[in-house]
């Protein structure tokens, strides 16, 4: 016997954007972000295929994210959400979910237990987030910890990873020291018109408007150096190596990561 679910549907069910939303979590990272987050929350409307993307220290954060998305949507739009469709994890089948939807009138479709398929929209959207992101790592080599962040539209956007200079703003500076801090574009702040930028030698991050780039001067040497087993091209979530992620974990903190130092170069 072989496991088999449904004949899959290949073309769009909804007819207007916001009427079906898909959501996951993917995670935990093998290396927590600079902010301390282990959990991706993805969520696709059916329609559109547009997706936000949303992190979370733990699981039981996805309820936080997904509530302001479908009550900012609504306001948004001028027809109705008719509902949202998760898998079985404890993070999207509990009471908050239940009687936040039951309130709303949304209808909370779930997939069968062990069978991602049927939520198949944002397990595709999650693989292809997942690749992105490693391939932007590798390509400068970064660590895990400076995932990309989503950005919608492409002309105004830096190259991830390029090197960039901040304007020093430090109290009373001599005439001939340097006026900018050297960096490395990370992406955007998510809630202010600023860029997100790795300060070589103070070793944090900053979110700066004063920042001047030079994408043709790229980084011919890793900018940051890893210490233990992890390689280039290593996985970046636990469950990506062969693991199906059934969505029925609970909301349970993550593993210890790896011992990892950085080095500015």
């Amino acid at each position: 016997m072989v496991a088999a679910s449904h004949i899959p549907v290949s073309q769009v069910m909804t007819s207007y954007p916001g009427e079906l939303l898909h959501m996951d979590t993917v995670g935990p990272a093998r290396v927590a972000s600079v902010s301390g987050k282990w959990y991706v929350l993805v969520v696709v409307d059916d329609f559109s295929r547009f997706s936000w993307v949303f992190f979370i220290e733990f699981k039981d954060e996805a309820f936080g994210f997904v509530r302001d998305l479908v009550l900012r949507l609504r306001n948004e739009s001028h027809k109705a959400m008719r509902a949202i469709r998760s898998d079985n994890g404890e993070e999207f089948r509990n009471s908050r979910f239940e009687n936040f939807c039951g309130g709303l009138g949304l209808e909370h479709q779930f997939s069968s237990p062990y069978t991602p398929p049927q939520n198949g929209v944002v397990e595709r959207k999650n693989r292809t987030l997942v690749e992105m992101a490693r391939t932007m790592l590798d390509e400068h080599r970064t660590r895990g910890a400076f995932g990309p962040r989503r950005r919608s539209g492409i002309k105004h956007l830096q190259a991830f990873g390029c090197r960039c200079f901040v304007l020093k703003k430090a109290g009373h500076l001599d005439k001939f020291e340097s006026r900018c801090l050297d960096g490395i574009f990370l992406g955007y702040a998510s809630s202010s018109r600023a860029f997100r930028v790795w300060i070589l030698e103070a070793k944090q991050v900053v979110e700066t408007c004063e920042v001047s780039f030079d994408e043709t001067m790229p980084l011919t040497t890793p900018a940051f150096e890893l210490s233990g087993d992890d390689e280039e091209g290593a996985p970046i979530f636990e469950d990506e190596e062969g693991a199906v992620n059934d969505g029925d974990a609970g909301a349970t903190a993550p593993p210890a990561a790896p011992a990892l130092s950085l080095r500015a170069r």
